[in-house]
């Protein structure tokens, strides 16, 4: 029992190490809390101020042999509880892998980029109409200077999205080292929903109003639509510089087509001696650890834009522009403030309100 004892303690100080040791099969635990308070400044509509948890996740992941590995995660800050990952992945080929279960589709890098480290608080909303999690296959490849993934897909794992559709994602990698990136990619993806009928609709770029302030209500008869994005990255030492274009069609059966369109860039700056953690076997961003005890600081600027506005659907245009600051205290605890001016046209109400974020965030 002693044994036992010494060694559950020496495992719980060194996990890593040990579970790198360990025979198979072998688990890990860990998860993410994200506090928010807004403070709406309104125009229109009359957006609600407050405090929410905006992730609260836990999940399992760990090996089942050298070359099977698996990952669980659910967010508890909905209502109610949600599957996020859940799937396994077998790695035993040169240079690529197989994905089955629900995870990530292939598509935006600010998509693909955890929310444990994005430069923003809320993704761009070009970002809004990219898929996101579905349940399907996938077989993902890498090089030395490129990696691309294509998916077939279903439902999402939840049930908040219905059909199917397949998609994929190729990079291309000039230059990644220690002092620079540089990261060139596009994507495509065919849909084809459950009951013919889709919505588009964004928040703006906050989280804690339910309210949209673009959306094109039901479009129905819709036979399939395709997503084509492009996107592009740079980083240099402590700048950074990121931005994406996505384009949307949805082919009608009984009427016109139609085109909704999106794109954001941005650009930050480390004041202190850090830069952002680029992953290019996954082509995306990954954490950020200061290199001082004293912390990371980062200052940052967004414009986005989005469409869907077009032929007999009028959901509005929009631009926003944010600005961001973050606080990295170490590699695991992030302060960030943003704020988001909002500018729409008459369609969507001429609505044009703005907003004051925070967020405490520590992931372990």
């Amino acid at each position: 029992m002693l044994i036992r004892l010494i060694a559950l303690g020496m495992l719980l100080h060194h996990p890593a190490k040990l579970l790198a040791q360990a025979d198979y099969p072998n688990v890990t635990f860990g998860g993410r809390v994200q506090l928010d308070y807004t403070f709406f400044n309104n125009d229109k509509y009359q957006f609600e101020s407050g405090g929410e948890l905006r992730r609260g996740r836990l999940f399992v992941k760990g090996k089942l042999s050298e070359s099977w590995d698996y990952k669980i995660q659910y967010d508890f800050a909905p209502d109610d509880p949600e599957l996020k990952d859940g799937y396994l992945r077998f790695s035993g080929f040169d240079r690529s892998r197989i994905w089955a279960g629900n995870f990530k589709q292939p598509s935006s890098l600010e998509q693909l980029t955890s929310a444990n480290f994005m430069t923003f608080l809320e993704r761009a909303v070009a970002v809004g109409v990219t898929e996101g999690r579905r349940m399907g296959v996938a077989y993902q490849g890498w090089g030395k200077k490129h990696t691309w993934m294509s998916s077939a897909y279903g439902d999402e794992a939840n049930g908040l999205v219905k059909g199917n559709g397949f998609g994929g994602r190729f990079i291309y990698i000039p230059r990644s080292d220690e002092t620079s990136v540089v990261h060139l990619g596009s994507s495509v993806s065919w849909n084809k929903d459950a009951d013919d009928t889709i919505r588009l609709r964004v928040r703006p770029e906050t989280h804690q109003d339910k309210q949209r302030i673009l959306n094109t209500g039901n479009i129905e008869d819709v036979d399939n639509f395709v997503r084509i994005g492009v996107e592009g990255a740079y980083v240099y030492k402590r700048f950074s510089a990121q931005a994406e274009l996505t384009h949307l069609n949805v082919e009608r059966r009984d009427a016109q087509n139609l085109t909704f369109t999106g794109y954001y860039a941005f650009i930050s700056y480390f004041l202190t001696n850090d830069r952002r953690s680029y992953k290019a076997k996954d082509g995306k961003f990954g954490r950020i650890s200061p290199r001082s005890d004293k912390g990371a600081l980062e200052l940052a600027v967004r414009f986005s834009h989005l469409d869907l506005s077009d032929k007999d659907i009028m959901g509005g245009e929009g631009d926003f522009l944010t600005l961001g600051v973050n606080y990295y205290v170490t590699s695991h605890l992030r302060l960030t403030a943003n704020y988001v001016f909002v500018n729409t046209n008459s369609v969507a109400g001429d609505d044009d309100p703005s907003a004051l974020q925070f967020r405490a965030q520590f992931d372990f």
